[in-house]
């Protein structure tokens, strides 16, 4: 049987809807291929981790006190007993002098406190004297957040063995001026030359390690340091004092002349903006200053420092 006119004409409207969906779903397609933005990847949020993290990421990592075994010994920085130990024995004397003194744990003890839930105490032992630390949680809840008691005026001799073993006898680049003598006093020191670390000793209550070391002038110094992770704290860190490599060979286009004055952190009349930044760090403000001469620019810092550069070369300054 024939198809009526009237199903023909129904079969050919519904070919060209279909034709037509097609060609928009077609053309929709390129259009949104063509329109949609190349996604970038961000150099400074995906970044590769220097070697200076590396070494510390890898080899402190921080373990619950939970894990901690008999016989861990931690060292004591402060000349007074940190107020968050508590003699177990009343014939402690408040005048001891706590510097240098070895605290030995000894293990736990759990104590129902109110008819509540059952809180660990860390035990020590200090040349034959008890001490307690509360931490205030329960054990399940100690090895369920790795926690870590903090305990300011202690330095874990297991971390300060660890740096020891990574650092000393190594020739390293130092990235700071500010160096302590042997006696812990501020000093005026260089920066980015190189220093061969002798020793690594117990820091201080805010920076627990001292990286010591001696200069090709045969200066002695040291810094401190701390062992958490520069992407986890804006703490002085190991990567932020330190470089594996001589920075120098970076910058062969700077005379000598000013890398000597870059490394006594000493600004020159003529350096670049590159040459300034090298020599005393980051501005905390940069002003545009347009003048009949040209436009300036001018960088402050917090210290009251402040440089202006003109063509991009250093005209005027006060450090």
């Amino acid at each position: 049987m024939k198809n009526h006119p009237y199903i023909c004409m129904m079969k050919q409207s519904i070919e060209y809807i279909a034709f037509l969906v097609v060609s928009l779903l077609l053309v929709s397609c390129y259009t949104a291929t063509e329109s949609t933005p190349r996604i970038k990847v961000d150099k400074d949020i995906i970044r590769r981790i220097t070697a200076e993290e590396a070494v510390m990421d890898n080899n402190f990592v921080e373990h619950g006190c939970h894990t901690w075994l008999t016989g861990k010994t931690f060292t004591s920085v402060d000349s007074r007993l940190s107020p968050v130990l508590r003699p177990e024995d009343n014939d402690v004397s408040d005048e001891v002098d706590m510097m240098g003194k070895n605290f030995v744990y000894c293990g736990f003890r759990e104590d129902n406190i109110y008819g509540n839930k059952d809180v660990v105490y860390l035990l020590f032992d200090c040349e034959g004297s008890k001490y307690s630390y509360y931490t205030g949680k329960s054990m399940q809840e100690i090895e369920t957040t790795n926690y870590q008691p903090l305990i300011p005026s202690l330095v874990d001799m297991d971390v300060v063995a660890m740096a020891r073993s990574l650092f000393v006898g190594k020739t390293l680049y130092i990235k700071s001026n500010r160096w302590y003598n042997p006696q812990g006093e501020l000093m005026q020191g260089r920066q980015l030359v190189s220093v061969r670390v002798t020793g690594v000793e117990p820091g201080n209550n805010v920076l627990p390690l001292a990286i010591c070391y001696v200069d090709e002038r045969g200066v002695q110094a040291q810094v401190y340091i701390t062992t958490k992770s520069s992407s986890q704290t804006q703490m002085l860190t190991f990567d932020r004092l330190f470089s594996y490599d001589d920075p120098r060979l970076q910058h062969p286009d700077i005379s000598d002349e000013v890398w000597k004055a870059i490394t006594e952190a000493r600004l020159m009349q003529g350096m670049t903006k590159v040459e300034c930044r090298l020599a005393i760090g980051t501005p905390s403000e940069v002003k545009k200053i347009p003048t009949y001469s040209g436009l300036k620019e001018q960088w402050l810092y917090n210290s009251g420092a402040y440089l202006f550069f003109s063509d991009g070369v250093l005209e005027e300054f006060r450090q």
